[in-house]
């Protein structure tokens, strides 16, 4: 049909960095000379049945298959492995993904998605995970016969310095529990400096200690809960902090940690389970920033390592992470989707 677009990034956003990837996904399309539309999953009153896993991606799955109906003409991009589980077939059709449900649906509550997630990853025509170790996973659960792949992070833009200082440490905890906001207070509460302040975003402060306290976890002093801040006040929020901190007991991929280290931020991490692509760059940079254990006690020596760093090291740690980022640019990631991936998806627009 006459003006549809050459290609539809079905975007699930349930996040604002996940909605973030998808928006810079189609402008490194519509570069590469391919009209792209975004179709926005808008989960509606069905969001109040998401109260496990299984039916959190059976809601959300069903939402996108909602979402496209009869948008799509020529190709599509689903932005998640979630956002692909009940389409009709369809081709050309590129999988997304930071990570698979063989990665972070494990036990029973993500049976169903791991069984179907096979046939998706196979009847796809590319896969673009965001990681080496996504793209490893996925293969593997998609067996003999897997589509070709195409590494594709979202771009991590440089963020410049601010003129004045802000936390002694930033951490993102939209969901406090699965960020190991636990094991953070209990390391913080051990190495906090004189009137040292940490900062945490992604929930209000009435919430995020309803849940803390729910689950028997005391606030140490110190602590700023800043909510859901604006991108662009939340990048300053990191680039002004001593270090930024993750406790996460998983991480599919490691955005806000990325974001740090792209504001020269000094990262002080747990080994989190997951395709954590932050956490090798973490181990290179700065070995004494990166726990060895996920533990409080070991986090704490971490952490007190990160906020004794002096000026002329912080400075070689910025430096020395711009480089580790060169291919996580722009620049990069738009020569990667006109090169290797608008190919395979629509043809006639790389010609």
């Amino acid at each position: 049909m006459a003006g549809r677009p050459d290609i539809v990034v079905v975007s699930l956003g349930t996040t604002m960095g996940l909605r973030g990837a998808d928006e810079a996904l189609a402008g490194q399309l519509r570069a590469a000379g391919a009209s792209c539309a975004i179709a926005r999953v808008a989960v509606g009153r069905s969001g109040r049945l998401r109260v496990s896993m299984a039916l959190t991606d059976v809601v959300e799955a069903l939402a996108a298959r909602r979402a496209v109906a009869g948008r799509v003409a020529g190709a599509v991009v689903y932005s998640s492995v979630t956002a692909a589980l009940l389409q009709p077939p369809r081709s050309p059709a590129a999988v997304r993904f930071d990570a698979v449900a063989a990665l972070n649906r494990p036990g029973r509550g993500g049976a169903w998605q791991r069984r179907r997630e096979r046939s998706v990853l196979r009847c796809a025509d590319l896969l673009l995970p965001w990681s080496e170790v996504a793209e490893a996973a996925a293969l593997r659960a998609a067996g003999p016969g897997a589509p070709p792949s195409v590494v594709l992070p979202p771009p991590v833009p440089a963020v410049a310095a601010p003129a004045e200082a802000g936390f002694d440490a930033v951490a993102y905890a939209g969901d406090p529990l699965k960020r190991g906001v636990d094991l953070l207070y209990e390391a913080w509460g051990r190495v906090r400096p004189d009137g040292g302040r940490l900062a945490l975003a992604g929930l209000e402060r009435g919430e995020a200690r309803r849940r803390l306290e729910g689950a028997g976890v005391q606030e140490p002093a110190g602590v700023h809960w800043l909510g859901a801040l604006p991108r662009e006040r939340w990048l300053a929020t990191v680039a002004s902090a001593r270090v930024f901190v993750n406790a996460s007991r998983h991480e599919d991929w490691g955005l806000a940690q990325m974001e740090a280290l792209a504001a020269g931020v000094p990262l002080v991490t747990v080994p989190s389970a997951g395709a954590n692509a932050a956490l090798a760059l973490a181990r290179e940079l700065a070995p004494a920033l990166v726990a060895p254990e996920r533990s409080a006690d070991a986090l704490a020596t971490a952490l007190r390592a990160g906020l004794e760093l002096d000026a002329s090291h912080r400075e070689a740690y910025a430096s020395a992470a711009a480089r580790l980022l060169e291919p996580y640019r722009e620049a990069e990631l738009r020569r990667r989707v006109a090169d290797e991936v608008l190919p395979l998806l629509h043809p006639s627009s790389s010609s």
